[in-house]
């Protein structure tokens, strides 16, 4: 697989790191597209020759609950959760729909988060996706008992995160969060 991303992580292997992992937590038969690569252009995972018109839509899918969450809508990406879901992120490890659009509506009282997608491992059987995603923070305010460590108005984190979702019915019903690095000179 070529990184098409330069601009975001040097091509050391990490990624295709990332995508070999991907297979081997069975992902095998999926497809992964850096972001910003369309379908027509996409490259199949090594081996596989899978490129779906089910996993370009899993994509479309999971760019707009991005931008949903981007965005702080708060219904909008809410509807992607089931209603027990269970939720291990770097700051929480939550169970349900309400309890995690709790989390994010306190945490962004406090600041902005961003999520850029990197790269998208899809599989063809719909049930489970892996994101690699770039996450920036910026505090609105200072947030000192922030689970990750405390945070002043103004500051900016930046970290790659590896994400990954297990789906039933368009919804997540299990998502769980590896922290890859962080910016330069941040906690981590």
């Amino acid at each position: 697989m070529e990184d098409c991303n330069d601009k975001k992580l040097s091509t050391d292997g990490s990624r295709r790191a990332f995508v070999a992992g991907a297979v081997l937590t069975g992902l095998a038969g999926s497809m992964a597209l850096p972001a910003g690569a369309s379908v027509a252009k996409a490259t199949p995972l090594a081996g596989t020759g899978v490129r779906t018109p089910a996993q370009a839509q899993m994509r479309q899918w999971f760019e707009a609950y991005l931008a949903a969450f981007n965005r702080s809508d708060f219904d909008a990406f809410g509807r992607y959760y089931a209603d027990d879901v269970q939720f291990a992120g770097q700051a929480a490890t939550l169970t349900g729909r309400q309890a995690v659009i709790d989390f994010y509506r306190n945490a962004h009282g406090y600041l902005h988060e961003e999520l850029e997608l990197l790269t998208f491992v899809g599989a063809a059987s719909g049930n489970n996706c892996l994101a690699e995603l770039q996450t920036t923070l910026v505090a609105r305010r200072d947030w000192p008992d922030m689970p990750t460590g405390a945070m002043k108005a103004g500051d900016r984190r930046q970290s790659i995160n590896f994400v990954m979702y297990d789906i039933a019915g368009e919804r997540f019903t299990r998502v769980r969060s590896a922290r890859f690095s962080s910016q330069p000179g941040q906690p981590t």
